[in-house]
């Protein structure tokens, strides 16, 4: 007996999602439209994610935000490591975040845009991500999801350009930002399922996903943890 066939299962979605996680990252970012970066990423992201989720396909969905994710970091560094000076304009405050950047990790000043520097900041984006997600249907916490990713990423590019190594990788994107990335983007896939599937009985639907909201909210925590504790220690270069 064939099986149903499935959208969110075709490679071609999987393809088209690199297509359009290449084209809403690298338009904006060369044309340094800051505002419209995240925006544009953060529309064309909920509409693929809808497309599993609406279907009950949540591991498709993830899977496709870690794919984005995974594509439009890559490209931000790559384009922040070759153009740092166009990259800037694309960031908001681009200059300052690349020359805070550098003195944080060389000079070993405080984490530029950090939760224990910025705690107002850090409260408001964890209720984007969760609350934005939970209204919206996950748009507002795919905004500053991508905006938490291409900041990441946009700093990994500029020390990356520094240390003149790729295999440096895992020094210039440090690890509270991973688990942060990765704990937000599950989050994200999750939280919208309600509204994005239209059925809207929350008691149901957290008996079902409650295991993936702890797991999601424990790797996220343990991110937030991270970056108040270990940036102090985060220099490997004299």
């Amino acid at each position: 007996m064939e099986r149903a066939y499935q959208l969110s299962r075709d490679p071609a979605y999987f393809l088209m999602a690199v297509f359009f996680a290449l084209l809403t990252t690298g338009l904006p970012a060369v044309l340094g439209q800051p505002r419209f970066l995240p925006l544009n990423q953060a529309v064309v992201l909920t509409i693929f994610v809808a497309i599993a989720v609406r279907r009950g396909d949540i591991r498709s969905g993830l899977a496709i935000v870690y794919l984005w994710l995974g594509v439009s970091m890559a490209l931000l560094m790559v384009l922040t490591w070759f153009v740092p000076e166009q990259m800037e304009q694309a960031i908001d405050n681009g200059f300052m975040q690349r020359a805070m950047t550098s003195e944080w990790y060389f000079a070993r000043s405080p984490l530029p845009a950090g939760i224990v520097e910025q705690p107002l900041a850090g409260i408001v984006e964890i209720a984007g991500i969760l609350l934005g997600s939970l209204l919206t249907g996950g748009l507002v916490g795919a905004w500053f999801l991508m905006r938490m990713a291409n900041l990441a990423a946009f700093s990994a590019g500029h020390l990356l350009g520094i240390f003149g190594n790729p295999l440096l990788i895992f020094i210039a994107l440090p690890v509270w930002s991973i688990l942060e990335i990765i704990g937000a983007g599950g989050l994200v896939v999750v939280l919208a399922e309600p509204l994005l599937s239209g059925r809207f009985a929350l008691g149901s639907w957290f008996q079902r996903r409650k295991r993936l909201l702890a797991l999601f909210g424990m790797i996220f925590g343990l991110g937030l943890l991270a970056e108040a504790v270990l940036p102090a220690f985060w220099h490997f270069h004299s």
